[in-house]
């Protein structure tokens, strides 16, 4: 399993699989000419307030709850066809992670109490089809993993932490990096790690990711209060190594871009799969630091606030970025 420290070893596994990498490379011009866009943009901590799907009236342990399963689901949403795993709701059409969201929405609202640890303990695969219906032929990728994680999460939430998702946060002592490493060494869904160039090199996507909603989503406060949230990298996902790619930060070699134009699946754990990852990881710690080196104002930044930026421009130029595919991995990591 993996150690404490967490959020440093994805840097510095970063670095080296950048160090490394034959297949996928940084270009300092793009660094340069991301950071410049970036410190004209607006940059939040993304959720703001409160997410637009999360439930209404929900206390903070019901809100951690809710965060926890959400962020324990948030993996593999992309479709080898055009359309999408869809969910209509709040008169809206959601498309991926986002219908995700919105399905467990819905289900609170009906009256079922999805974020509760004692529910999904035996929810099955039926029940989950049930309320992740699509309104599309495209179904939820990996619905049988997803039963699987939610499964193993409330166990492990009940024999080590009380059933209680607020008792995981504390037991982190408001350090970012002690939450991520109880994660990665408690949830077998979390230990996001490979082996690459006889090294064991750390990614730590979902572990990382729930750090920074509850974070965000507390405003940095109470439960939220984190005296190391700067320590956190980006979310090595499929989306942000192709917005990477767009604004010319990452760049392919032939071979690799010709496999991701074909939809060829790469491997989990594969060296293409490990090298898009570490390298976007890297890419993203390279222009927070050019944008630090600009001016002052930019200091303060994190690897995090560049992330969602980043996510949400892959969202809103996806026509744009049709050029630039996603590498396709099944699974339950990101």
């Amino acid at each position: 399993m993996a150690s404490t420290g967490m959020a440093f070893e994805v840097a510095d596994s970063a670095e080296f699989i950048a160090s490394q990498s034959e297949r996928v490379s940084i270009s300092q011009a793009g660094v340069q000419d991301a950071a410049a866009q970036l410190l004209s943009a607006p940059l939040h901590s993304g959720f703001g307030a409160r997410d637009a799907l999360e439930p209404l009236g929900l206390d903070d342990g019901a809100v951690l709850e809710w965060l926890f399963l959400v962020d324990t689901m948030n993996f593999c949403f992309w479709s080898d066809e055009p359309t999408l795993f869809t969910v209509e709701y709040q008169e809206r059409r959601w498309t991926g992670y986002r219908a995700m969201v919105a399905a467990l929405a819905k289900a609170v609202e009906a009256g079922t109490p999805v974020y509760r640890p004692a529910y999904y303990r035996n929810v099955t695969c039926d029940q989950l089809s049930i309320i992740f219906a699509s309104t599309t032929h495209v179904t939820i990728p990996l619905l049988n993993e997803r039963a699987d994680v939610l499964h193993e999460a409330s166990c492990v939430l009940e024999e080590r932490f009380a059933g209680s998702v607020k008792q995981l946060v504390a037991a982190a002592s408001g350090s970012v990096q002690k939450l991520i490493g109880l994660l990665a060494q408690n949830f077998s869904s979390y230990c996001d790690v490979a082996e690459y160039k006889g090294r064991q090199v750390h990614f730590l996507k979902r572990a990382q990711i729930f750090a920074a909603d509850v974070w965000s989503r507390f405003g940095g406060k109470g439960v939220g209060e984190f005296d190391d949230i700067d320590s956190i990298t980006m979310f090595a996902d499929y989306r942000v190594p192709q917005c990477l790619c767009y604004l010319g930060v990452l760049e392919y070699s032939s071979e690799l871009r010709g496999r991701l134009r074909a939809g060829q699946h790469l491997p989990v754990g594969s060296e293409e799969e490990v090298e898009i990852r570490g390298c976007s990881i890297a890419a993203v710690e390279r222009i927070r630091r050019q944008m630090s080196a600009c001016t002052p104002k930019a200091k303060h930044i994190t690897s995090a606030q560049i992330d969602f930026y980043l996510w949400n421009f892959a969202k809103t130029h996806s026509n744009e970025m049709e050029g630039y595919p996603i590498h396709r991995t099944l699974t339950v990591f990101y």
